[in-house]
């Protein structure tokens, strides 16, 4: 079983050989740290037995400004240049990550590859500013529909090029949730962003293809609806933010795949040795039986997190992923 099957059989709820694998290693100091002291990304990967990989479309806003919100309405989006958006290479000095078309050509034979997409309001408030994008979601709630209609008729056609050109999932990353409590209400985000994001879900679905919800944050209250989106997948379940793993393992585990779990907030930045050997054990144990687990960080690991913990926490989900096969313990 290669990276890519494991992956697709968790999702699928079928019998997989061991627990998959992630890792995000895509801050360009930790990997310029990782090559000092360990070797390449690309090592670490087949070391470690990481079975996916992330590659990326670039933020919508390719302006060079923000917008005001009487404005959005005007901007011209059109039909995406396959060429520019799944071949750009103009990427923050900070980022290590690579593009949809060099991330299918390098690891589509084996690893299962994630197509990473912005979702409604991560797209949004690359044009409007974070703030101005919350606030005019009850302010100017009429004009903020007609954006979303457009915005997401032309994300579906970025949805389409990454199939295309490959992807095995499509990530759609939105973050909704803040510590204990959502941006902002349920109720809200069910009548102005729920229909928007659910027609991105449709697109790939459609075509047979899983995707996966990235949202940081407490979302716990919109699980279910998630769930009903469509979402195959949810990450990072941020435990630092109040996400509860057994409340959501013994609630929906048999509805959809948990992929994370090792919260850099709280567990990588916070544990090493003994400490983060239990904390890593303990989510396997929520997780793992049952099946429906990869195992990932919650975010970019972050280079002030030393190489040494990295590899050390990897050893030991390793030893973990071993011992959950065929979807029981």
């Amino acid at each position: 079983m290669n990276s890519k099957e494991r992956v697709i059989s968790t999702l699928n709820k079928e019998a997989v050989d061991r627990v998959p694998l992630d890792c995000w290693v895509y801050q360009k100091k930790l990997v310029q740290k990782m090559e000092e002291v360990y070797g390449t990304h690309d090592k670490f990967m087949e070391e470690f037995n990481i079975d996916i990989f992330t590659c990326y479309v670039p933020w919508p806003n390719q302006l060079g400004k923000q917008v005001e919100v009487e404005d959005l309405t005007n901007v011209k989006l059109g039909k995406p240049k396959k060429e520019f958006w799944l071949e750009y290479n103009d990427w923050n000095e900070d980022f290590s990550g690579i593009n949809i078309k060099k991330g299918v050509e390098k690891y589509g034979d084996n690893k299962a590859v994630i197509g990473h997409i912005w979702g409604i309001i991560e797209s949004t408030s690359t044009f409007l500013g974070i703030e101005n994008c919350w606030a005019n979601l009850a302010l100017e709630q009429d004009l903020m529909r007609t954006w979303f209609d457009k915005l997401s008729d032309w994300l579906c056609y970025i949805i389409e090029d990454c199939i295309d050109e490959g992807v095995d999932i499509i990530t759609i990353s939105d973050d909704w949730g803040g510590n204990n409590n959502m941006l902002f209400s349920p109720d809200l985000w069910r009548e102005l962003i729920a229909p928007y994001t659910e027609k991105l879900v449709k697109t790939a679905k459609n075509r047979g293809v899983p995707v996966n919800l990235h949202s940081d944050g407490y979302i716990f209250d919109i699980v279910p609806d998630i769930i009903d989106m469509g979402f195959n997948m949810l990450h990072p379940i941020q435990e630092s933010a109040g996400m509860v793993p057994e409340l959501l393992k013994n609630n929906f585990g048999d509805k959809i795949t948990f992929y994370g779990s090792l919260d850099t907030v709280e567990g990588l930045n916070l544990y090493d040795g003994e400490e983060l050997k239990n904390y890593i054990k303990k989510r396997f144990e929520i997780y793992a039986p049952g099946g429906g687990f990869i195992f990932n960080t919650g975010h970019f690991v972050q280079p002030e997190i030393p190489i040494e913990r990295l590899i050390y926490a990897y050893d030991i989900a390793n030893q973990y992923s071993k011992l959950y096969t065929n979807n029981k313990f």
